[in-house]
């Protein structure tokens, strides 16, 4: 039996149904959880994926599945994952659509051309396929110690143009902060490895993402709560990225605060920051796991894995192929 037609409308009404009646700390958590494991696909598309299948852990489209001679069988034909496909024009003309999917237009995309638009796209998990099973990264590949992400993350500070200092904070409760005027990340000395790597890498986030000025002149709180739960979103990211925990307790009041900022719409203000965060993070990880291979502390991970990640970055025009995971 064929499925309704889906239009890029609907799917975006979907997806801020689903922002807006599951936007707790505990779905943002979840949320950030699927993003590690579908890396290569948007927030918007992370959260499309997993409310059509809350358990998908590698996703793509049926031509990548057959270059690893996996196969979509006839049962699963019709159960697609529908996604959100950017729509890229390479000569000039008139782009056509629903003004909320236009939000992005105008970007350039890697390769030439811009996006105009939106379209429906549809990718199944490994769960819907038939063939032969993918190796999975070993347990020695699944990333580096806190050790080694502290040395990577204190490079990113010292490129930033700041000085890293391990030190007192001035607070017991304090374990890190950044002074924009002096141009220092202090970290408080005698926190365990996990801790004062996850702090570390908290204030690396605040100095990508966040503009000094705006920071030290803010006079609300709803502002400081978006911008901690963006900082701690990617620390989040990064450090699940190397199969270490930092929890999920910062994130208890994002709806509070995604009201504050837009009333009406509080599902869009998550959407946007969940975009930021995703964006973020996964250049912060490139930048860190560079980081860690020149310096030789990287691991390699099992080739069925690690390929088919590669392959689907690169053909994939809902990841990469637009510049970034923006998408």
């Amino acid at each position: 039996m064929e499925r309704p037609r889906v239009t890029p409308e609907n799917l975006r009404d979907a997806l801020h149904s689903e922002i807006r009646e599951h936007s707790s700390g505990i779905d943002w958590v979840r949320w950030l959880d699927a993003a590690v494991a579908l890396r290569n696909y948007s927030f918007r598309n992370v959260v499309l994926i997993t409310l059509q299948m809350p358990y998908a852990s590698q996703v793509a489209r049926s031509d990548i599945w057959k270059k690893f001679g996996r196969s979509i069988p006839n049962n699963q034909q019709n159960r697609d994952i529908r996604i959100l496909a950017p729509v890229i024009q390479r000569g000039t003309g008139q782009a056509t659509g629903h003004a909320e999917l236009e939000l992005d237009r105008g970007r350039s995309a890697r390769g030439g051309g811009r996006l105009v638009g939106f379209k429906v796209g549809s990718v199944w998990d490994i769960s819907q396929t038939d063939g032969p099973p993918l190796l999975p990264p070993s347990a020695s590949a699944a990333g580096a110690p806190a050790s080694d992400l502290w040395r990577a993350l204190a490079h990113e500070v010292h490129s930033a143009g700041y000085t890293l200092i391990e030190g007192n904070t001035g607070h017991r409760s304090l374990d890190g902060f950044t002074n924009y005027q002096t141009r220092t990340v202090v970290i408080r000395n005698g926190l365990d490895d996990v801790t004062a790597v996850s702090r570390l890498a908290h204030e690396v986030a605040h100095l990508r993402m966040h503009d000094p000025k705006e920071i030290t002149s803010a006079g609300s709180i709803m502002c400081r709560g978006i911008r901690e739960i963006e900082a701690e979103s990617v620390a989040y990211l990064l450090l699940a990225h190397h199969g270490l925990s930092t929890g999920g307790s910062p994130f208890q009041y994002i709806a509070s605060w995604a009201a504050a900022v837009n009333k009406r719409e509080p599902e869009k203000v998550i959407e946007r920051t969940g975009a930021r965060v995703v964006s973020v993070s996964r250049r912060l990880i490139t930048s860190v796991d560079r980081r860690l291979r020149r310096a030789g502390l990287s691991r390699r991970p099992a080739l069925d894995a690690a390929a088919l990640e590669q392959v689907t970055a690169r053909h994939d025009p809902i990841g990469r192929s637009l510049g970034g995971p923006e998408w």
